[in-house]
């Protein structure tokens, strides 16, 4: 009878002898060494595995040891979760966005209205015509309206200015907007128009104008640093890092210095200009 052996633990010279039952000696040997050969097995398997690193293992873990996810290493590094982070970097973005846009716009702001009062105050010296040309005026309606787009504005003499409306009902709102202008200003009737007279332009009252420049300079000075050290004050409210903190607070104070710089310039030029131009009393006393 033969027999066919499939599948076999027992070393192959045990297999191949022919006997009919191995001796106990045998199979000790052949244990002893299926044994040895699974564990060397065992070894190699364990060796070609990649050990964990210490440092990309979870402290704690009471699982299996494993592999830090590219987010859990981040987190470790920072000591902030992903969504911190993405709040974090919005934040700065919004900081950022602040001092290159909102401050500067507020900047602009500031001088608009320095700008505008200056404006007026030496165009009521060298222009005044044109400052009555630039009211705005309420017509029926609530609306309001520039002067010039109701009413010519003619400088009939160097002390002189009538205004001609382009329909008699606007005649009463433009006569209470002029007198409401300047108290300087003498404003009457006369039938259709409206006569204006104006006081002489002596160097009391450019001196005056001027002062009223420098002091406009003064204010606009004072509210720009205002505004500096309330977005400063933001920047630090908004629990940025500091080095961040840093760079855009010299970002602030650049943009704030180059602005009052420009800004103050073309104010005194205004003041300047007032000095020098428009009609003097010496014109008006000799008829020119």
């Amino acid at each position: 009878m033969r027999f066919f052996v499939t599948s076999s633990r027992l070393p192959a010279a045990l297999l191949l002898s022919g006997a009919g039952a191995p001796r106990a000696s045998e199979v000790s040997r052949a244990s002893a060494w299926a044994s040895s050969s699974s564990l060397a097995t065992a070894k190699v398997s364990l060796c070609s595995a990649t050990a964990p690193l210490r440092k990309d293992v979870r402290k704690n873990d009471r699982g299996d040891a494993r592999r830090l996810t590219f987010e859990e290493r981040a987190e470790r590094r920072t000591g902030k979760t992903r969504d911190q982070r993405e709040s974090r970097e919005q934040l700065v973005q919004e900081a950022h966005l602040m001092v290159s846009d909102d401050f500067p716009e507020e900047l602009e702001a500031i001088y608009a209205k320095a700008a505008e009062k200056a404006n007026i105050s030496v165009m009521k010296v060298l222009n005044m015509a044109k400052c009555l040309e630039l009211l705005d005026v309420e017509v029926a309606g609530g609306h309001t309206v520039l002067l010039i787009k109701v009413a010519q504005v003619v400088k009939t003499g160097n002390s002189t200015i009538e205004i001609t409306p382009n329909s008699a009902s606007f005649g009463n709102a433009i006569l209470q907007r002029v007198s409401r202008f300047d108290s300087t200003l003498q404003v009457s009737k006369e039938g259709t128009k409206i006569r204006v007279v104006m006081p002489p332009i002596t160097t009391a009252r450019r001196d005056k104008t001027v002062a009223e420049v420098n002091n406009l300079v003064s204010v606009f000075r004072q509210r720009v640093k205002q505004s500096r050290t309330k977005a400063v004050k933001v920047l630090q409210d908004a629990g940025l890092d500091d080095g961040v903190q840093r760079e855009l607070a010299a970002v602030i104070d650049s943009t704030a210095s180059a602005f009052v710089e420009e800004k103050v310039a073309e104010l005194e030029l205004l003041a300047e200009e007032v000095m020098s131009m428009g009609v003097d009393e010496s014109d008006v006393a000799t008829g020119r």
